[in-house]
């Protein structure tokens, strides 16, 4: 579509008088696509205003994925969600939102002033975040009336939750359900994926072949769309990439030999899962996605970022450690010889290593708020020691990225267990946003 049509232009020989500024240049590096990098010329369509091509490459996404209306994004799923989050959000300022939610939300959450209450959530044995507090949902979502109810499904570490519930529950209190859906592009792949939802954002790049940012906003309430396109038009860029576009198109021209790739993954899967590891676990679930390779150091010599640089010794690069586990991201694009030399990596580093008591004392907790989260950005604060921090209440977030999700966030008092938790991901050496000083409201 987009992709054949370019060529044909490419063919024709127009000499570019407009943006952008490299202009098909042979002196710059024949790897990057400088040639293929076009802007809203004849004939190619505006993003912000789709009414031909691009128009056409947003219904082929509505049709793969069953739903209303898509929305492409060149800004990743955060435009999404800060587009969708706003044009819900003009006369209702109260929104219910899973705690583990992505930063892209609490940065909506700051930047529309909205008042929040949180579904809190629950962890396994290795402080993964694998589903929510349904009943405390079910409570609030009757006792409250709330612009959006926000949640993440999958999960960073690939858990879903009960969409089918949590919808039922939204439309019976009239209240739009946003989901995160930024990890879960492939789902339409296989039987996790459900369209129980008024708006869910979702990543081609993550999981898909979609180049960096490449995003889009799946739209099931029609009455919605118009609004959530304005607001796109707003927060994405009035330059978006042609060429983030065009690996959309790809992927879309593509769909039908990933069902084939998808089950060749399976099998890749299934192999690796079939490990018989003394010390390491590979951890599996019915409501987890195979393809987020979590990787348990519970209860061994080492914790996970010890694990994550013992395989980069092996020349494998993971997503992230954490202080119980590594998670590794496998796609549709993985080969078998990248599984085998996987395979090979995880049997030798666990016959480095041995069983020993280490169980990581951490937990998520929500903290008592004091202040909204965008009053207490703006007010006076200070720079605290953590161990002097006890009872003050935070100016900021603080986090772990990836995966991104606060363990305090600004407006919250700083108590014990929340120490505890810095102390413990900083013992760890997991890279958090602050070092040994906490910004606190003076």
């Amino acid at each position: 579509m987009l992709n054949e049509k370019l060529d044909k232009y490419l063919k024709k020989d127009y000499y570019p008088f407009h943006m952008p500024g490299a202009k098909r240049s042979s002196i710059l590096r024949n790897d990057l696509p400088y040639k293929r990098d076009i802007t809203e010329i004849d004939g190619f369509d505006n993003l912000n205003n789709p009414k031909e091509i691009l128009h056409d490459l947003e219904l082929s996404l509505s049709n793969i994925y069953n739903v209303n209306e898509s929305i492409i994004s060149t800004n990743g799923s955060t435009c999404g969600i800060l587009a969708s989050i706003r044009s819900l959000t003009y006369k209702n300022k109260k929104v219910l939102i899973q705690r583990s939610c992505h930063k892209a939300v609490y940065n909506a959450i700051e930047v529309f002033n909205l008042d929040v209450d949180y579904i809190d959530i629950v962890t396994n044995e290795i402080n993964a975040v694998i589903n929510i507090d349904y009943a405390g949902l079910e409570k609030k979502l009757n006792n409250n009336c709330y612009a959006a109810v926000l949640i993440t499904s999958p999960s960073y570490e690939g858990y879903v939750l009960d969409l089918d519930k949590i919808y039922e529950w939204c439309k019976k209190n009239n209240t739009p359900l946003v989901v995160d859906l930024a990890h879960g592009s492939h789902f339409i792949l296989e039987d996790f994926y459900s369209t129980a939802f008024d708006i869910a954002i979702t990543s081609f790049h993550k999981n898909l072949s979609g180049l960096t940012p490449s995003a889009g906003v799946l739209i099931n309430n029609k009455s919605l769309a118009k609004e959530i396109r304005r607001n796109m038009a707003i927060f994405q860029t009035s330059s978006p990439s042609y060429v983030i576009m065009q690996s959309i198109d790809e992927m879309i021209e593509n769909f039908d030999k990933f069902s084939i790739l998808y089950k060749d993954l399976n099998k890749n899967l299934n192999n690796l899962y079939s490990l018989e590891l003394k010390n390491l676990k590979l951890i599996d679930n019915i409501i987890k996605d195979k393809s987020k390779i979590l990787i348990s150091t519970k209860n061994t010599n080492i914790n996970g970022i010890i694990l994550q640089n013992l395989l980069r010794k092996e020349k494998i690069e993971i997503e992230m450690a954490y202080p119980n586990y590594c998670l590794l991201i496998s796609t549709i694009f993985d080969s078998k010889k990248g599984f085998e030399r996987l395979k090979e990596a995880l049997i030798s580093i666990d016959k480095s290593i041995y069983k020993i008591e280490n169980d990581v004392k951490f937990s998520y907790t929500i903290p008592k708020q004091a202040i909204k989260i965008s009053e207490a950005i703006l007010m006076d604060s200070k720079n605290v020691t953590l161990s002097n921090s006890l009872d003050k209440i935070s100016a900021c977030f603080v986090y772990a990225y990836p995966p991104g999700i606060p363990l305090i966030t600004p407006g919250e008092f700083i108590d014990n267990r929340i120490i505890d938790n810095i102390n413990q991901l900083q013992s760890s050496n997991v890279s958090l946003n602050i070092d040994k000083y906490i910004k606190v409201i003076n």
